[in-house]
């Protein structure tokens, strides 16, 4: 209610299915950050920073180089968190077809009705999630 006063409205549109996704799915990137950025060895920041560099600069060569494979390995559970969401989008956005309606979604409505379109849409989730996991195969811990 206090955001629609403002002109924000997020139940059952869009921007709602999306953050409801960005909320259930974002602890597995945010961990898998946390985790990496602990084991960064901070003389390496130091170093640079005695050599001269900007916080920027220390951030763009030194931190995010050391931490690109948890970068990587984080943003792909985020994804395959967010691709098979149902309860919070559900539960905020909605289910409205061709606005709110997620994968997942189309699957459980198909199911109701028409067997066989729900199996078709899973196997199309399969697909992109085994397409993506073999693409990412070796990329990840690959410096």
């Amino acid at each position: 209610e206090a955001l629609a006063e403002v002109g924000v409205v997020l139940p059952f549109t869009t921007a709602g299915a999306v953050l409801a996704v960005t909320f259930v799915s974002m602890p597995f990137l945010v961990m898998t950050l946390e985790a990496a950025l602990v084991g960064v060895d901070p003389r390496l920041e130091q170093a640079a920073a005695t050599l001269g560099a900007s916080r920027w600069r220390i951030l763009r060569t030194v931190t995010l180089p050391a931490i690109r494979p948890a970068l990587a390995a984080g943003l792909a559970l985020c994804w395959a968190r967010g691709l098979g969401e149902f309860g919070a989008t559900i539960t905020f956005a909605g289910n409205l077809e061709g606005r709110t309606q997620t994968m997942p979604l189309a699957v459980y409505d198909a199911l109701q009705t028409d067997p066989e379109a729900a199996i078709a849409l899973g196997l199309v989730l399969l697909a992109v999630s085994l397409t993506l996991l073999t693409a990412l195969r070796g990329q990840i811990g690959r410096r």
